[in-house]
Order: C-alpha cells, then structure tokens, then sequence
C-alpha cells in the first residue's frame, strides 16, 4: 500500500512506559522504526515516556501518537480529544499481555483485571493497533478493526565476518534473564555434547543463574560475557559462529518476534532456532537456519554443522543475504508511513513543514533531548527519574521514607504536576489533601477522581465520595470502573435501584469488551468480576 500522492508533513509521537533505553525491547519497537521514518521527507519523530512532564502537550501536538503497551485510563479523554482533531492514536501491542510469565516485571500490574481491560479499551478506542508479530495479530487483532503486523527489522548492518583461520567451532546465545527456563531445558544435553567435541566451545552473553546452568562444563570450554548494551551484544555475536535459540513451548514465547533470528542472521551466525511460532515464517529450514523441536533434533543438527565447516558457512551467508534483501528497516519504513498517511485525518498542508520545523526546535531545546536531524528522544531528566524511583521505593521497596523524600523533590523541581500528588497520596498523611492538589493541576485525570473518591470513602464522606466517582464519569462515560465504584458504594449504604442502574451501566460497557473477546484467549478481564 503506497500513497506517494500524500506527503504533507507530520509528527509522530511515540510514547512508551519508562524503561532502560538501552534494551532490545526499546531499540527494535522505538528507537529504529523512528529513526527510519524521520529520514522520510517532511517526517519528525519524538520518542517519550508516559511520565515525561511535558508529555500530554507533546501528545496533543502530534499528528500520529503511538501508544506502546500503554496503561493509563487518563488517556482516554485524551484520544476523544484527538480524535475530534481528527488526529490519529494508534496502540501498540508488544506482548501477550494475557500470558506474561511471573518472572516479568509487569506481570502483577497486567494481572490486575482492571489494568488488563484498561489495555483492551485503548486498544479498541483507538484508531488502529499495531502489533510485532501473526501471533499477537491473532490473539488482539479483534480489539481494532484496523489493526496491522510491523515486524521487527534491522537498523544497522554489522561488517561481514572474516573467515576463521582455526579450526575451532563456538556454539552461542545471549539474552535476558527471563529465558533462565528456555536455556534450562536444554542445558544438561549440550554440557554433554560439548564435553565430547574437542574444537568446540560454548559462548554465553548471560545473568548468573543462566551461567550457573552451565558450571559442569570444564572452564576451557566455555566463556562468559557479561550482559551490556545492544552494541555489546552484537560484538558478542561476532565472536560465535552458530547461534542457538531455545523456547519452550508457552503461549508468551509463541507471540514473542523473531529477533534473534535476524541478529543472529546478519552477523553471519548461523541460526538453530526452536520450531514455534516466532520463526516459522522467517527460516527457512535447511536454508537460512534449522529448526528443533526437541533436544536430540538439537543436538543432531549441531553435529551435522561441525561436521561440515563449507554447510557452515554457506548457512550463514544465506541468513544474512536473507536479512540484507528482506528484513532492513529502510526497507520498511514506507510499510509505517502510508499506514499511518492512510488513516490520518485531512491535515492543512500549508506551511506545514515550517510549523513542524518550528515546534520540533522548541522541543529539541528541552533537558534531556538527544537529536538526530528530524528523530528527537527526551531521555527521563531529574523529574522523571525521581518519580521512577519513588514508585519503585513505594511499591517494590515498601520504603515509604524513601518513596516519601523521592517525591518531595520531585515536586519541588515541577510543582504544576499532578502525577507527583496523584502517585504520593498513598504514603502522606492528608492523602485528600495531596489528591486535591493533583486534581486541581489535572481536573481531567479519571484516575485521581477515583483515588480522590475512594479516600473520602475510607473516612466515611459518602457523598463526597460519590460526587468524585460521578467527576470520572464526567470527565469519561466510557470508562466502566467509575460505574463499578458508584454502584458498590451505592449497593453498600442502601440505595438498591440507584445502585443496580450504575451497574447496569458497567455491564454494558463491559459487554462491548466481552463481544470483542477472542475465544483463544482466556475468559475476559471482567468474567464474574462481581463475584470476587
């Protein structure tokens, strides 16, 4: 799908929960997708977290805002209002948020019923959703009619590999914590293999418990680096000449990308990759890399390679061949752009480009920016950062003290900012107090509305409480939690009829959600919700 005929400048937002900006996760949604398309013509790109104190400003002035695995009901206001602007909001579906595993650190925060039908309503209330993968397209793509797969792809091609002058073979993977259970399985018979190959050793780019699997292998034949950042990475994959890619069979690993194919493909490693999903339409087996489905298939497939030094290499060159043809985000950023250009409302092209020029200088002068002619990141300054570890001393560390102080400064350094009040009032003295403050920054924040009229509940202020509730409807009659609170305060003090007509209202809501539901995923969010 090309549009070559509409090409009047825009500015794409992309907003993101803050995390290490030196991840994979990071790099391949976010950083490489915008710094393709700010190469584009008349294309600027701004990359954000959704704590940035200038966030909603910068959210408003975009063009294309893109919503990745994004949870925060006062968003939803927010769409209405581009959509009026005939802007468009598109969400971004990373992972499958209904089958994260425990080990991941939003596994608790996407468990919450109420967390994981706020992500089914952004996704269906914008104006398209995104996804990197068939799999994910498959389980979500029913929350947005207009919803399209943007795989992963390279940014940067590394320099071909030289030829070995040894004889020597190196086995590797790298990779977070979070597989410790995909390299466990297959551990204990690649210790054996190895043991009896005399010119191969084992390579791990990995965290302590992942190189603890490894501690019978005799120290000559193995070597460790230690996690680092993505260049780190890809000089590691320099060092080794067949990569391994175990994934056990769970339904997060089947919608997971095909990424480390690709790394290990243009490095010029050759792929050995577990026969699911992520992969399947990517190798080709035999060709570009091998599929396993089992250890023995494993280990089969790595004798045939260390037999064969010339199916090694020509392996390998056909993977990165593969890659350099097909999977180059240049190649694809075109995919991004007429998708978006497609679906955008009609925008006053005159001088376009000189309101964008302008607008994106004005944000480029802000702390924190890195730019790169037309593609602007604005890293977490102090603010963010305090407000970060706030939430991590107060809800990881238990720390109140420390969360206490955190968020003291924090609002000192922005004291305009409802989010500092909104995420303190849990740990104050006066949290009706703090919670005013914030909704006297942000009178269209649902959510300290609802926070505001749940402490007014805790010291028994029924009718204030219930006016809070009825704020968030105001600011939002879509969102059904408001509804659900009014209707249990209601049900508790007595008024039955008053009660079942909020909840009714809930239900119906809720039901848009349930119709939408895929039956391969587990029941909806909000199955029996009343009942527990």
């Amino acid at each position: 799908m090309r549009h070559k005929e509409n090409k009047i400048p825009m500015l794409i937002v992309q907003v993101e929960p803050p995390q290490n900006a030196g991840s994979g996760d990071y790099f391949y949604r976010t950083h490489a997708p915008g710094i393709a398309m700010a190469k584009d013509d008349g294309v600027y790109v701004i990359n954000i977290t959704n704590q940035h104190r200038k966030k909603t400003e910068i959210m408003m002035k975009a063009d294309v805002l893109i919503l990745k695995n994004i949870c925060d009901a006062d968003l939803l206001p927010l769409i209405r209002g581009r959509k009026e602007k005939r802007k468009l909001t598109v969400y971004e579906i990373a992972d499958d948020l209904n089958a994260l595993q425990t080990w991941n650190p939003v596994y608790f925060f996407w468990k919450n019923k109420e967390n994981l039908a706020l992500g089914y309503r952004l996704a269906n209330c914008c104006d398209a959703l995104q996804v990197t993968s068939h799999e994910l397209k498959r389980l979500y793509g029913h929350l947005n009619k207009n919803c399209i797969v943007f795989p992963n792809q390279i940014l940067d091609v590394p320099a071909e590999k030289s030829l070995k002058k040894d004889q020597g073979l190196v086995i590797g993977w790298g990779g977070s914590h979070g597989h410790l259970g995909d390299m466990a399985e297959i551990a204990e018979p690649l210790i054996k293999w190895i043991i009896t190959k005399p010119n191969v050793t084992l390579h791990l780019m990995c965290s302590d418990p992942i190189w603890k699997l490894f501690d019978s292998l005799p120290q000559h034949k193995k070597k460790r680096t230690l996690p680092g950042t993505l260049d780190d990475y890809y000089n590691f994959l320099g060092e080794i000449d067949i990569g391994i890619a175990p994934l056990q069979r769970f339904a997060f690993n089947r919608s997971r990308s095909d990424v480390k194919f690709l790394e290990y493909a243009v490095s010029g490693v050759v792929p050995v990759v577990s026969h699911l999903e992520p992969y399947l339409e990517s190798v080709k087996n035999g060709e570009t890399g091998f599929f396993f489905k089992n250890t023995a298939e494993l280990i089969n497939i790595l004798n045939q390679l260390t037999d064969n030094a010339k199916l090694t290499q020509h392996i390998a060159g056909e993977a990165r061949q593969y890659v350099l043809r097909e999977r180059l985000q240049i190649q694809h950023v075109h995919d991004r752009l007429d998708f978006y250009r497609h679906h955008l409302g009609q925008i006053n092209g005159q001088n376009r480009e000189i309101v964008l020029d302008h607008l994106f200088g004005e944000f480029s002068k802000l702390e924190g920016a890195i730019v790169n002619e037309r593609h602007l990141q604005l890293q977490s300054t102090r603010f963010e950062n305090l407000l970060h570890d706030g939430l991590i001393a107060m809800q990881v560390h238990r720390d109140k003290e420390m969360a206490r102080k955190l968020f003291d400064e924090a609002a000192v350094l922005e004291p305009e900012n409802y989010l500092t009040f909104m995420f303190a009032a849990s740990i104050t003295t006066d949290p009706i107090a703090c919670l005013c403050k914030a909704v006297i920054q942000e009178p269209h924040s649902i959510k300290t509305w609802i926070l505001l009229g749940e402490e007014f509940d805790v010291v028994g202020d029924t009718r204030q409480a219930l006016e809070c509730f009825k704020s968030a409807i105001t600011v939002c009659p879509e969102y059904e939690v408001s509804y659900l609170r009014v209707a249990s305060l209601l049900k508790r003090i007595g008024q039955e009829s008053q009660s079942e007509l909020f909840s009714k209202k809930a239900e119906s809501i809720i039901q848009e959600l349930t119709d939408l539901n895929n039956p391969e995923l587990d029941p909806h969010p909000y199955a029996n919700y009343q009942n527990q």
